[in-house]
This record gives C-alpha cells, sequence and structure tokens, in this order.
C-alpha cells in the first residue's frame, strides 16, 4: 500500500485506530506516549509523533495493521526519551513475517555480516541490530541461550558478557516467534532496585536477581526491523505491574492464539506434570552404584577444573550426608568444574542420584553419553583438558547430551526451578521447562532415562521434560554411547548421594578375549 492510499484513510477508522491504541477503560496507569503505527505513523494519541526513515509499509497480518521497514536502513524514531530514566515500561505488538526460531550460528556469514541473526526491537543507536554500538538495545536473536534480551549497558550483553560480571540485562531464554502470530511485547524497569523485567502475552518471561548498575543511555530511541510489523507501542513512565500487564493482554482485541498461548505459559509458567512412570525392568542392568557416603566412592572420578590456585574447590569430600561440593564463588571461566565418570555406557542410559543444594546460588548439570565427534573416547584420545570451562561439552569435539537440573545464575531465570536439555556440540535446543524453585537445604531426587532417541528427566518424581531426538535434523546421530558427567558452575554448593547407572540394549556384542 503506497503513503497517498494511507493519508487518504477515513477520519472515522484513524479515530478507531486512535482509540485502539490507548489502555482500556479501568487501566491504572497511562502512557506518556502511545503510537498505534497503524496506518499513519503521525497518528499520536497521547505524546509526539514518529520520524520515519527509509521505504516502511503498512500491513495487515491475521487482521491486524502494523508498520514494517523495508530496508536495513529504515528506521522509526520514537519521540521519548524514558529509557534514559530510572524507572518505565514499554509495550509493543509484533508480528513476524515469517517464523523464528533457533537456528545454527553460521560463521561463515558472520564473518561478513555480524548481525544477520540480530533482529532489533528497540534501541538508541543506528543502524539498529548493531548492538555493540548501543547501550539500551531490545532485540530478538536466533541463538539458543539467550533468545531475547533487552540491556541497558553498552557493547555486548549475554554469552561471555555475563560470565565475568553481572551486567544490566533481562534474557529470555527461549521464545519462537510464528509466522503472522501478533505477541505483546512489555520490558519493565526499575533501575535502582536493579530490577528488569519483559512479559510476553502478559506472561512474565524474564527477570533479574542480582544487584547491577545501569548505564545511561543515548536519549534517541529507534524502532523496528525489516522481518517484523509492528503496531502499539506505549511508552509509561512508571514500572507497569504484573497484574496489569496481563489485565492489559487480557482486554485487547488483537489476534489471539490460544495454541500459542498454551506454548508460552510451558515455557514461562509452572505447568502440571506428568508422574514419573518408570523403573529399572529385568532388561535393564544396572551397571554403576555408589552411596557417595563411603570413603573411596569417589575416588575414581576424574575431575577437570578448579585445580589450579587461585580457583580450588573450596570443599570435595564424602561426608556421612553425601559426596559435597563447593565451588569457587567469584565468577571465572576457571571456577567451574566437571567430574568424569571412571566407565563409558554403552546403549540406553539411566541416572539417578540424590542432590541437595546447599546455597541459593550457582548451576549444576548432568552430562550423559559424551564421547568424542567419532565415538573414540576424548580422556584417552584427547589432550587433557583442565578447564572447566562449558566449551568443553559444547564446542571442544566432544558431544553429549546436557541437562541443567539446578539454575541460579545470572543469565538464567531464577525465580522457578527451569529445566534444560540441550545437544551438543550443535547446541540443539532439546526442551525447557519449569518446576517450582527447588528448595535450598532439602533433598530432590533426580532420575535421567534415555530409550533409543526419547530422553526424559524427571525431579522429585515429575517429568520435567520428556523429548524426542533423531539423527535426521542436521544436529548428529542419537547418542548412545559415553561417559556421564557432573558439573557445577562458580558460586555453587551441593551434596549427592545415592548414585546409581543403567543400562540396556548395547549396540554390539563383543567377542570374548581370546587367551
Amino acid at each position: 500500500m503506497n503513503r497517498s492510499h494511507l493519508f487518504a484513510r477515513s477520519a472515522s477508522c484513524l479515530v478507531m485506530m486512535l482509540a485502539a491504541a490507548l489502555p482500556s477503560v479501568g487501566s491504572i496507569h497511562q502512557p506518556t506516549l502511545a503510537l498505534p503505527l497503524a496506518h499513519d505513523l503521525n497518528a499520536s494519541p497521547v505524546g509526539g509523533h514518529g520520524v520515519a526513515q527509509g521505504p516502511y509499509r503498512h500491513i495487515q497480518l491475521n487482521g491486524k495493521w502494523g508498520w514494517q521497514p523495508l530496508s536495513l536502513k529504515s528506521s522509526l524514531q520514537i519521540p521519548s526519551d524514558q529509557h534514559t530514566r530510572d524507572r518505565g515500561s514499554i509495550t509493543v505488538w509484533v508480528s513476524p513475517l515469517e517464523t523464528l526460531a533457533t537456528s545454527f550460528f553460521l560463521t561463515r556469514i558472520a564473518e561478513k555480516y555480524p548481525h544477520w541473526n540480530v533482529y532489533s526491537l528497540l534501541s538508541d543507536t543506528l543502524p539498529l541490530n548493531a548492538i555493540e554500538g548501543s547501550t539500551f538495545a531490545w532485540f530478538w536473536q536466533s541463538l539458543w541461550h539467550p533468545q531475547m534480551i533487552a540491556k541497558f549497558k553498552s557493547g555486548r550483553a549475554g554469552g561471555a558478557a555475563s560470565d565475568y560480571s553481572v551486567i544490566p540485562y533481562v534474557p529470555v531464554e527461549h521464545l519462537s516467534l510464528h509466522k503472522h502470530e501478533w505477541y505483546q511485547l512489555t520490558l519493565t524497569w526499575d533501575k535502582p532496585a536493579s530490577r528488569l523485567k519483559v512479559y510476553v502475552n502478559g506472561i512474565l518471561a524474564a527477570t533479574t536477581l542480582y544487584p547491577f548498575k545501569a548505564e545511561t543511555p543515548r536519549p534517541e530511541l529507534y524502532l523496528g526491523n525489516t522481518a517484523m510489523a509492528f503496531a502499539d507501542l506505549a511508552i509509561f513512565d512508571t514500572e507497569l505491574p504484573a497484574d496489569e500487564i496481563a489485565a492489559g493482554y487480557a482486554r485487547s482485541t488483537a489476534p489471539k492464539n490460544a495454541a500459542i498461548q498454551r506454548e508460552l505459559e510451558g515455557l514461562f509458567t509452572v505447568t502440571p506434570k506428568p508422574s514419573v512412570d518408570w523403573t529399572a525392568g529385568a532388561d535393564w542392568h544396572l551397571r554403576y552404584e555408589r552411596s557417595l557416603t563411603q570413603p573411596g566412592d569417589f575416588d575414581s572420578w576424574r575431575q577437570q577444573g578448579c585445580l589450579v590456585a587461585p580457583y580450588e574447590l573450596r570443599e570435595k569430600q564424602i561426608t556421612p550426608e553425601g559426596l559435597l561440593i563447593q565451588t569457587p564463588d567469584q565468577i571465572h571461566t576457571e571456577t567451574r568444574v566437571y567430574f568424569w565418570s571412571p566407565d563409558s555406557f554403552e546403549g540406553d542410559v539411566a541416572v539417578e542420584f540424590e542432590f541437595r543444594p546447599e546455597q541459593n546460588t550457582g548451576l549444576a548439570l548432568l552430562v550423559v553419553q559424551a564421547t568424542g565427534l567419532q565415538r573414540e573416547d576424548f580422556l584417552t584420545d584427547h589432550p587433557p583438558r583442565t578447564t572447566g570451562s562449558m566449551s568443553t561439552i559444547i564446542g571442544d569435539r566432544i558431544k553429549n547430551y546436557h541437562w541443567e537440573f539446578f539454575r541460579r545464575a545470572v543469565d538464567v531465570r531464577g525465580d522457578l526451578g527451569t529445566q534444560v536439555l540441550v545437544k551438543n556440540p550443535w547446541n540443539r535446543p532439546l526442551g525447557l521447562a519449569n518446576l517450582p524453585p527447588l528448595q535450598v537445604g532439602s533433598w530432590h531426587k533426580l532420575l535421567f532415562v534415555q530409550e533409543g532417541g526419547r530422553l526424559r528427566a524427571a525431579i522429585d518424581g515429575q517429568w520435567a521434560l520428556d523429548v524426542q531426538d533423531d539423527a535426521f535434523n542436521m544436529s548428529g546421530p542419537v547418542l548412545n554411547s559415553g561417559r556421564i558427567g557432573l558439573r557445577l558452575m562458580y558460586a555453587s554448593r551441593m551434596r549427592f548421594k545415592n548414585l546409581k547407572i543403567w543400562n540396556r540394549h548395547a549396540p554390539v556384542e563383543e567377542m570374548p578375549a581370546s587367551r
């Protein structure tokens, strides 16, 4: 639709558009700026006018009109500097023109176009997707973990940046966006309180937990990317409360998809989980069992990381209550540790143990089916590894599944018991779910079961994850051989006991050794 047609639309249509952009009657807080972004960029029922640069169009998707920039050089300057202030909220509706989900990182493409996978929503700097040059930015990216970020800092946010300092950003771990579906995205902030939150369709999707110091953004504010349509931008001078955000989404007349809402609830809320229905039948063989309460129970496990001063483990000892491991508190690559099982396990595998978190920080994960890329034993065939860095399992010639079962870190949501299962080194997310927060000081029972391509993960008698892997999705074979690993990140203190490992259906039969 060309611009002459846009400005010729009837006054009655404009009145309806403006009314739709304002909050419904009964809303507690009113916006300081409201831009419908449909039909006429200069029509603002509240605040100033947007200033567009470069080609754009208005399109209707699923019954709702929105604005779409048509060039990487296109932008819409928003007449607000609220993002520079201590408190505020921004709500915007977005609809992608193609389904956006996790994809492999394309190194060769990134060499020529570093921002190929960044889809900017808002930024204080042009070009919008050059996020390293911005101080305030809110963007979606096709990477796994995190998939959407809002930041109040210069340079990077997420990835390695979150490893070394508590930074002013809030990450949404996983958020696929379906073609032509409308999503209401809301960002709220209270910088003095170190509080940033993101809501999707009225559901809390991300929040900060740790103190940070926000940087002061530039006063300019720009909107848009070429893969999405945008509508109903509203800016508030206060941190909107969760109930008002949820109520505002519920009242909206924008198109809603019940299946999308169920998907979001599964990602970002605690939903009912099926009870564990697995027991080790006759075809399962108990290959390894230790109480982890007796001397020598853990001596044969290979430690990787936290071996050299000043980054040694603070605790590693067998106690009558179980194996106690405590990593250093300082945030550093070398303040993480792996422990690798003395044996490899071939075929289906099941792992069970009990764990007790003893402080409300840190991260613990289970690694299974860990081998080299061609099924070799990485501990005997590869040069010795000494680092506890995550890079070992996600990018250093090792294939494996890893399950993060306890997560209290700066780059994950810590107000719930989030559960993540990933296949490496392809960095393929297999599942994300939520349990109630795991209680510090209480024992919890963990169970992981792999039966062919089916992988299930349970805590305290509930299946948190039940996913399917296969060999035909460009992420390697279904893994069926390797070592078991435990990994703890910095600031972790945890006890373990009653470890059991079962095997089933080894894929080959070995000939007995000749005499």
